[in-house]
C-alpha cells in the first residue's frame, strides 16, 4: 500500500477512508447440534440478531434423529446466508467444531452449543476488547446467565466469579478503546464506557478453569490454529473448550470480560450441568462424559509432538516449558513404570526423544526429564538411541 502526504480536506479524507473500505473482522459462530432441533430457530436467530455488523453462522449437524432434519430446511430458507454441515455420522462436540472451523471465514471463532443463545451484544463486546487490549490474547471469556424452563435464574458463572474476586486479572492501562475509522457507529455507544473496568487479563501460564462453558469463548483463528492440528483431536467427543482454552491460554493468554454474553440453557438433557450453579454444591457428575483430562493429554501431547514450533516460536522459550509443566498430570496407564505414570509430559518427552533435543537442545531435554523424575537410567538410554 502507498502512502502518500496526509489528506488535509475533510471531504477529501471522508473519501479515501470509504474507498479503503476496511471491515471489522468477520466472527464465525460455530454451532454444533445434535438432537436440539427445539432449540435451533432461537440460537441461530440470536446470531442473526447480533448487533455486530460482521457475522458468519455455520451449524453443524451431527447426524440427528429429532425434528432437526426439518428445521434446518426452514433455517435456510429464512437466512440465506446460512451455511449447514451435515454429518453423516455422530462422532461427537469436536470433530463438528472442527468441520465448521474447515469452512469458517472468520479472523475469529465462536463456537455454540446449541442450546444456548448469544445476548445481542455478546459479539461486539469481544470485539471491542480484542481491538482495544495491549496485551495480543488467544481468547476472550464473557459471562453467562443461566436459565431453566426459559427464567433466568443466575446472572454470572462461578469459576469466572471466583477469577474476577481474587483480584488477580486487574491491570492498569489494559485497555487503549478501539474506534472503528472505517465504520464510525462502532462501537455502539456506551459500550467502551460499560466495559471499560470489566476487563481481567488472564495471562500467559494460567492453565486452571477460569471461563465461562463453551458459548461464551470467543478465539483468535490464528491462535486455534496452533493447535487444530492434532490427529486424535476429532476422537475428543466433549471438553473442546478445555482443550482449546486450556492450550491455547497457557502459551498467549486470555482475558475475562465481566458482561454476561450468552444464556447458558440448563434444561435436563445437558452433557455437564444438572443444575444452575449453587454455592458449595457440585452441579455436575465428574465421572459421566467428562472428558477434561483426556483433554489436558491431548494438549501435552501436542505440545511434546510439535516442540520445533512451539519452542521456537515462544519470544521467551521458558514458557513452552512452563505449559509442559503445569499442563501436566499422571498417565492412565496402569501398565506403565511408575515414573511414566507420574507425567504423562515424561513419557511423551521419552518416546519423542530424537524430535524434542532437536528442538530444544540435547541438554535442556535431559535437564526437562529430570526436573519431570525421569530416573536418569532411562534418560540415558533415550539419548543412545538418539545418537
Amino acid at each position: 500500500m502507498n502512502i502518500s502526504a496526509p489528506l488535509r480536506d475533510p471531504s477529501t479524507r471522508e473519501m479515501a477512508t470509504q474507498q479503503a473500505g476496511f471491515q471489522l473482522p468477520c466472527v464465525s459462530v460455530i454451532v454444533v447440534n445434535y438432537n436440539y432441533g427445539r432449540f435451533l430457530d432461537q440460537v441461530v436467530g440470536s446470531v442473526f440478531g447480533q448487533t455486530y455488523p460482521n457475522v458468519e453462522c455455520i451449524v453443524v449437524d451431527n447426524a440427528s434423529t429429532d425434528e432437526s432434519r426439518d428445521v434446518l430446511p426452514a433455517l435456510e430458507a429464512r437466512y440465506p446466508q446460512l451455511r449447514i454441515v451435515r454429518r453423516a455420522r455422530n462422532d461427537g462436540q469436536t470433530a463438528a467444531s472442527l468441520d465448521g472451523l474447515e469452512i469458517a471465514r472468520g479472523a475469529y471463532v465462536i463456537f455454540m452449543d446449541a442450546d444456548d443463545l448469544l445476548l445481542p451484544q455478546a459479539i461486539d463486546a469481544h470485539m471491542f476488547v480484542h481491538l482495544s487490549l495491549r496485551v495480543h490474547v488467544g481468547l476472550t471469556s464473557g459471562d453467562m446467565l443461566q436459565s431453566t424452563d426459559d427464567q433466568i435464574v443466575i446472572g454470572t458463572g462461578e469459576q469466572l466469579n471466583r477469577y474476577i474476586q481474587s483480584g488477580a486479572g486487574r491491570r492498569d492501562n489494559l485497555l487503549r478503546p478501539y474506534a472503528h475509522a472505517f465504520q464510525p457507529d462502532w462501537p455502539p455507544p456506551g459500550l467502551a464506557e460499560s466495559l471499560r473496568d470489566n476487563v481481567h487479563l488472564v495471562p500467559h501460564g494460567t492453565v486452571e478453569w477460569v471461563w465461562s462453558p463453551t458459548s461464551g469463548l470467543c478465539y483468535r483463528r490464528d491462535a486455534l490454529r496452533q493447535f487444530v492440528d492434532n490427529p486424535p483431536l476429532a476422537g475428543l467427543r466433549t471438553g473442546t473448550d478445555m482443550y482449546f482454552a486450556q492450550g491455547i491460554c497457557s502459551l498467549y493468554g486470555g482475558a475475562i470480560v465481566d458482561t454476561p454474553v450468552f444464556i447458558y440453557r440448563i434444561h435436563g438433557g445437558n452433557e455437564f450441568s444438572r443444575q444452575p450453579q449453587l454455592n458449595r454444591y457440585k452441579v455436575y457428575d465428574s465421572t459421566s462424559h467428562n472428558n477434561n483430562d483426556y483433554a489436558r493429554h491431548l494438549i501435552v501431547d501436542h505440545l511434546v509432538r510439535n516442540a520445533d514450533r512451539f519452542y521456537k516460536h515462544s519470544q521467551v522459550p521458558l514458557d513452552y516449558f512452563l505449559a509442559l509443566v503445569r499442563l501436566d498430570q499422571p498417565d492412565p496407564d496402569p501398565q506403565a513404570p511408575a515414573w511414566r505414570r507420574r507425567s504423562r509430559a515424561a513419557g511423551q518427552i521419552v518416546d519423542h526423544y530424537a524430535d524434542v533435543a532437536a528442538a530444544i537442545g540435547s541438554w535442556k531435554t535431559r535437564a526437562l526429564l529430570l526436573w519431570l523424575r525421569v530416573p536418569p537410567t532411562v534418560i540415558a538410554r533415550a539419548a543412545r538411541q538418539d545418537a
